[in-house]
Order: C-alpha cells, then sequence, then structure tokens
C-alpha cells in the first residue's frame, strides 16, 4: 500500500469513528427556567397574562417550552390566582408579588432531589398609589 493509499484509509476511518461515537454519556440536564414575560401588570380585576416556561438545558444546549411540565404558583393570594398552564388572572389591582414555575427532579418526592425555579413579577396596576393604603 503506497503512502498516499494508507492516508486515505487513515482518514475515511477515522472520520467514520467521529461520526459513530457517542455523545457525552449524559443525558439532556435542565439547568434553569425563563419565565416570559419578566413581568406583567394587572389593568383591571379579570384581566388576564398568559406566561410560558422556557426551559434551558445542557448535553445538548437548547432551550424549550415547558410550560406544561411545571408547577405554577402565585405567592400573593389575594393579587391573582395562577392555572396550571400559566394563564394569571386578577383578583385585585393592590399588591404585586411573584409568579414561579417549578420543576422537581423527582416529582414523587420533592424533598429528594433538585428544584429548579424560574419567576416572573406582577403587579395590580393601583400598587402604590393611595388607593390600595
Amino acid at each position: 500500500m503506497s503512502w498516499k493509499q494508507y492516508r486515505i484509509v487513515v482518514i475515511v476511518f477515522a472520520t467514520f469513528g467521529i461520526a459513530v461515537l457517542p455523545s457525552c454519556g449524559h443525558e439532556q440536564s435542565l439547568q434553569s427556567i425563563t419565565v416570559r414575560p419578566s413581568g406583567f401588570v394587572f389593568e383591571g380585576v379579570g384581566a388576564q397574562g398568559q406566561f410560558t416556561a422556557v426551559g434551558n438545558y445542557i448535553h445538548p444546549p437548547e432551550s424549550k417550552d415547558i410550560t406544561d411540565q411545571v408547577l405554577w404558583k402565585i405567592d400573593v393570594a389575594n393579587l391573582a390566582t395562577v392555572s396550571s398552564t400559566g394563564l394569571a388572572t386578577a383578583l385585585n389591582t393592590c399588591g404585586s408579588g411573584n409568579v414561579t414555575a417549578t420543576v422537581y427532579s423527582n416529582p414523587k418526592n420533592p424533598s429528594d432531589g433538585s428544584i429548579i425555579i424560574g419567576s416572573a413579577t406582577v403587579k395590580g396596576v393601583l400598587d402604590g398609589t393611595p388607593a390600595c393604603q
């Protein structure tokens, strides 16, 4: 075999070897959650705002909609409610708080494993005014 033929064979085998090598061996891993929009102001009672949760992953790096996979909560009960799909509905125009999207690595036992949380601010249009005193 000539040197030129040897180089071609080595290049072909090297290319094939790289093409069939497995990835780094890690499963895709959720690193953070971005809640969109990052803030929302309720203009009146009954006003609604739709939030979405975007999961930010590694192995490979990717961002994707995980709105239906997170647990949605709001930390100010008298301001608004938030549905399991991220739809927030105003109960009041006074107050402010956060809407959170949470994923548990072990949903059956949340205290065992990691928790990833993303949040967005919400507030009533009259928050901070004399009408809310």
